[in-house]
């Protein structure tokens, strides 16, 4: 059984979420959309890790977390938080070398909730980018979740559709 656990923020600004643009450290180099967020320490709670991974990987301090659901992503169940934050702007946080590398960070379109709905818009926690040959990195794919997101400039293979601009380092 994978004991293995993350946390992970959705961060709503002006009706876009933040996204971190990914890509592989791996063979072939696969990319995609995720939240911020990252694994929990040895005795760090959900919110714990969620704090710091945020501040890690966009330099933004987190005022308030609300827990939302937990999800399955390809390195463990990943509790989600909604997350207010303090003003500024998000920037990349220092690449350490491990997991995959950050290459961009941008607000992308929230997804639409049925007008029924009270909850919180939750995101693909995942966005799949096609990889140079055409083919969706596979290992991405399985951990992809269903939606997609919306943009002005889109990649789309199959039902996955991503947004390819983002703030680069």
């Amino acid at each position: 059984m994978d004991e293995r656990r993350r946390a992970a923020a959705v961060i709503v600004r002006d009706g876009r979420v933040l996204m971190m643009h990914e890509r592989s450290r791996r063979f072939g180099g696969g990319e995609w959309w995720t939240l911020p967020g990252g694994g929990l320490r040895p005795g760090e709670t959900a919110e714990e890790a969620l704090r710091r991974e945020v501040f890690e990987e966009t330099g933004l301090i987190v005022s308030d977390a609300r827990y939302v659901l937990e999800m399955p992503y390809p390195s463990g169940m990943t509790s989600v938080f909604t997350v207010t934050v303090a003003d500024g702007e998000p920037r990349l946080g220092r690449d350490d070398g491990s997991g995959p590398e950050q290459i961009g960070i941008d607000w992308l379109p929230v997804p639409e909730l049925p007008i029924e709905t009270s909850g919180v818009p939750v995101p693909p926690l995942m966005v799949v980018l096609p990889t140079p040959g055409g083919q969706a990195d596979a290992e991405s794919v399985t951990g992809s979740l269903s939606g997609t997101t919306a943009g002005e400039e889109t990649a789309t293979n199959g039902d996955v559709t991503a947004r390819r601009r983002s703030t680069t380092k």
